[in-house]
């Protein structure tokens, strides 16, 4: 039996210790027997993995879209700050204070009562319990030696902490669920003794990070210990409502706004010019040599340009994994010196190009999302010859 006291009547503050971390919380708090030993796991190609439109490896750059930082402490070489992507979600990121790279993620619901998304798959704050996510993987996780799976918070609530390496990566998932003072007091007393068999039940997601291992064990410890049965976890993005989504800026558009949630880096999938993708077919050389070598937008997609006269361009997507094809939404006669800018880790594609007919040079973004294109914003930027200049020289 895990050595905690809890307290007998709703109201009364719990005191948790932690005195054997990994054998008290597998074998005694959620009754699983564990791993003797530690488990190595030999690192795969990374993936992008997202927690609120954030994914570790970006710059600390990235968290310019949101109103400044709070809560800033730095230790041991990293610095840790909360912002707030939306409404009763606050995300605390932390990235290492010498080079801006982001090497953990974590968000947190702001009320115990949100049923907000919570970043990953269909999980919610607030509803999805510990008994779920144990259902969902199949055993507890993994345990660090410097981390106690289970503590009190100031309000007397119980925070559960279960960590699950992502398949493929050197990436950490942690999952935070939490039991609160008045349920404890509840659970004691409908319980008794078979409390800590039924409180999985009861704790209720708080919390969904991710971080890259190193930064992990170097904070946390090592080695670490598995539950009997452990697997790598897969991580699959949670859908997140669009009017939670953080807010486009029309005064200036970044990469970093519209992120994507994984980069696929597998062997090149060419397009079916006999079926699916027959419509293409007139440019099958020039698509299949500009998909060659690999993915450059959107974290899956070759943008293939090519010259139809003087002055003109026409421009496709290729999707290196699944081999489909697409329009761009600009190019042609109408749309002439068209200048694509894109990038591997974001959504948004940037084109200039000019309308002869006006005599104007127009800056457009465009948003990609499952194969549909969303124009967000058009500038004019001067005259024709405006186009000649580079995109960042027309939007300073």
């Amino acid at each position: 039996m895990p050595d905690f006291n809890l307290p007998s009547e709703a109201g009364k503050a719990s005191d948790m210790k932690c005195q054997d971390r990994s054998r008290t919380y597998i074998a005694g708090f959620l009754a699983g027997p564990i791993l003797a030993t530690a488990v190595t796991l030999t690192p795969l190609a990374v993936h992008a993995q997202a927690v609120e439109g954030v994914y570790l490896g970006q710059d600390r750059s990235v968290l310019e879209r949101w109103a400044p930082a709070k809560n800033a402490s730095t230790s041991a070489g990293y610095t840790t700050v909360t912002v707030w992507p939306r409404s009763g979600v606050s995300l605390e990121v932390t990235y290492s204070a010498s080079n801006g790279t982001i090497v953990a993620l974590e968000a947190k619901a702001a009320e115990a009562s949100s049923k907000a998304g919570a970043n990953f798959g269909d999980f919610k704050f607030g509803r999805t319990s510990l008994r779920d996510i144990r259902s969902e993987f199949g055993t507890s996780g993994v345990l660090y030696p410097n981390v106690c799976p289970a503590t009190a918070t100031s309000s007397g609530a119980v925070e559960i902490l279960n960590y699950y390496d992502v398949q493929g990566t050197d990436f950490v998932a942690k999952f935070v669920t939490t039991v609160g003072s008045s349920e404890l007091a509840q659970l004691n007393t409908k319980y008794g003794n078979l409390l800590y068999a039924n409180m999985p039940s009861y704790a209720l997601l708080s919390g969904v990070g991710i971080y890259q291992r190193e930064y992990l064990e170097k904070t946390q410890g090592s080695p670490s210990v598995r539950d009997a049965g452990y697997e790598p976890i897969k991580w699959v993005q949670g859908e997140l409502a669009p009017s939670n989504l953080p807010t486009i800026s029309l005064d200036r558009i970044k990469p970093s706004q519209l992120p994507v949630f994984r980069i696929y880096n597998g062997p090149n999938n060419y397009p079916d010019f006999s079926g699916r993708d027959q419509r293409f077919s007139n440019f099958r050389i020039r698509i299949a040599d500009g998909m060659t070598d690999g993915p450059k937008f959107a974290g899956e997609y070759s943008v293939i340009q090519f010259g139809c006269g003087t002055g003109c361009s026409v421009a496709y997507l290729g999707n290196n994994r699944t081999g489909e094809v697409f329009d761009v939404p600009v190019g042609g006669e109408d749309n002439m010196y068209l200048n694509l800018k894109f990038q591997l880790d974001s959504r948004l594609l940037v084109a200039q190009w000019a309308d002869n007919d006006p005599g104007k040079c127009f800056v457009d973004f465009f948003s990609f999302d499952d194969g549909a294109w969303t124009e967000l914003m058009r500038r004019e930027v001067g005259a024709a010859d405006a186009c000649f200049k580079s995109v960042a020289e027309n939007l300073r």
